[in-house]
């Protein structure tokens, strides 16, 4: 990883390390180990991070734990990359895919599949969720791009209509008592705000395709927040709302949740990039039953 910065008038005779904290976002950790392993020039001569700058001299931070050569990366079947350099990945993840390493799920998640060295995933997605995974491929690119996401934007298919064409969601969420995994809507929860706004609605079937975009981050939120409007997402059996599976969460077989695009600005450039994904075979297969008008029925129907 290597961070070139020409210092400005405003930073002139302040110290090495407060500009590149201030001006290339830097964490305070990254200047310990640029520091102790890493180097740092100005004007290509050797130069402390306490030591202060002038206006126009060139900083040059260099920290490179494993090589010069970012970490090598695999393909992974199934796995479309959407957008890629040496400092940022963004991939389109099938469903039954987890993102990161867990107890269950030490080998077979995305970033183990990807590489041995260690990544830094800046967005999740449930396992059951599809759709676009934002990793950095080293610790600072990490810390700044986590705080310049712009757009976190999702398509799901939710049961029942909607009762306005857009709106926003504000509904705190907390860990459920006594479950690791499930999450609950409390008013003792942290804040957590969900904006929608529906794309169609389907009578025939009594479904809406919503758009959501995520204004918080919490565990499970959409899945939860669709649920407290009484329009749970097709196919999600945690949060079903006491809801019987019909033909088309027997269809799907998973949630109907698509993470369609991610909007970010880049940690080296400031560049606002903008990356979608579309939706996969069996999402597009189970618009393809809503949008032939069939009426709902209560056969059984095969998992896809």
């Amino acid at each position: 990883m290597q961070i070139n910065w020409q210092v400005q008038s405003a930073d002139h005779g302040e110290r090495a390390v407060d500009v590149l904290i201030r001006r290339c976002g830097m964490s305070r950790l990254l200047t310990k180990k640029i520091r102790l392993y890493g180097r740092l020039l100005c004007n290509g001569q050797p130069h402390r991070m306490i030591d202060p700058v002038c206006s126009g001299d060139c900083l040059e931070a260099v920290y490179a734990p494993h090589g010069s050569q970012g970490p090598l990366l695999r393909d992974v079947p199934g796995v479309a990359v959407r957008y890629r350099d040496d400092w940022l990945l963004v991939l389109a993840k099938p469903a039954g895919l987890v993102t990161h390493p867990t107890f269950l799920h030490d080998q077979d998640a995305l970033t183990a599949l990807l590489s041995d060295r260690p990544l830094h995933p800046v967005s999740r997605l449930d396992r059951d969720t599809s759709g676009l995974v934002l990793i950095a491929l080293n610790g600072h690119a990490h810390h700044v791009v986590s705080g310049q996401i712009e757009a976190k934007r999702y398509l799901a298919l939710l049961h029942g209509r909607l009762p306005a064409p857009s709106g926003l969601i504000r509904a705190p969420i907390r860990r459920a008592a006594g479950s690791i995994i499930l999450r609950e809507v409390h008013p003792d929860g942290a804040p957590a705000r969900t904006l929608w706004r529906v794309c169609r609605y389907y009578p025939e079937w009594d479904v809406s395709l919503v758009s959501l975009t995520l204004l918080s981050g919490r565990t499970h939120q959409l899945r939860l927040h669709s649920q407290a409007i009484g329009c749970p997402i097709v196919g999600d059996d945690l949060y079903s709302g006491g809801r019987q599976p019909d033909r088309l969460d027997r269809l799907i077989g998973r949630q109907a949740l698509h993470a369609a695009l991610l909007c970010f600005r880049h940690p080296l450039s400031g560049e606002t990039l903008r990356v979608t994904a579309p939706l996969p075979d069996d999402f597009r297969a189970l618009l393809a039953q809503v949008r032939a008008g069939r009426p709902r029925t209560d056969s059984a129907c095969p998992r896809s």
